[in-house]
């Protein structure tokens, strides 16, 4: 064997540990529940701060320099936020999930590059000295696909299979098994939930996500 892959060798396995013992002694310790150890791409790259964020089985999380990924809830005063991630979700770089109240990502949901959950104004419209101001759970039921720096605001939920595209501004809730665009959100195309694969099926298939 070349001293090159020698090299490579050794670095791969450091690197392999580095990021195992970042895991077990800091990474995990922020949540309150993990399901199963995440596919993490980027570690150091992904913030958790805050109580009540618990993640299940078989995610995946990607966090870039730049461009981290942030999982964050307040606790203060009357108000404490939290973070349900179910199982087979992704969650890609430079993403920002924020509560006040209460956010729920169901099983199998994809969340792309950017996109931000925020179920709080985090001031008053008028009295802009005050925090939180209004508050309003979100919820992401199974299968839902959010693009590419959408925004989801506060009391929104958006039912099964639903895709959102990228760009948009979600401000009140969306049913199952449609395509929203634009700012606000409308809907602009049906989905045939047959025709429906997502992440859990590819674990279902595979064993893993086709990444």
């Amino acid at each position: 064997m070349s001293e090159y892959f020698k090299r490579s060798r050794i670095h791969s396995l450091w690197f392999k540990m580095r990021t195992l013992s970042y895991y077990h002694l800091f990474f995990k310790k922020r949540f309150a529940h993990i399901g199963s150890r995440p596919a993490t791409w980027g570690i150091w790259n992904i913030e958790v701060y805050g109580p009540n964020i618990s993640i299940g089985k078989n995610a995946v999380i990607v966090g870039a320099p730049g461009s981290r990924t942030r999982l964050t809830t307040l606790q203060m005063g009357e108000y404490e936020g939290s973070i349900t991630i179910g199982d087979n979700v992704l969650l890609m770089n430079g993403i920002r999930i924020s509560s006040a109240s209460s956010i729920e990502i169901g099983d199998d949901c994809m969340l792309a590059n950017y996109c931000y959950l925020t179920d709080a104004d985090w001031h008053d419209v008028h009295v802009r000295i005050m925090p939180v101001g209004k508050t309003a759970p979100i919820v992401l039921e199974k299968g839902v696909w959010v693009g590419d720096s959408a925004i989801i605001c506060k009391g929104v939920r958006i039912g099964e299979n639903s895709v959102i595209a990228a760009g948009s501004v979600v401000s009140k809730s969306v049913p199952p098994n449609v395509v929203v665009a634009g700012n606000p959100a409308k809907i602009i195309k049906r989905i045939d939930p047959k025709k429906v694969i997502t992440m859990g099926a590819l674990y279902e298939l595979y064993g893993g996500p086709a990444l």
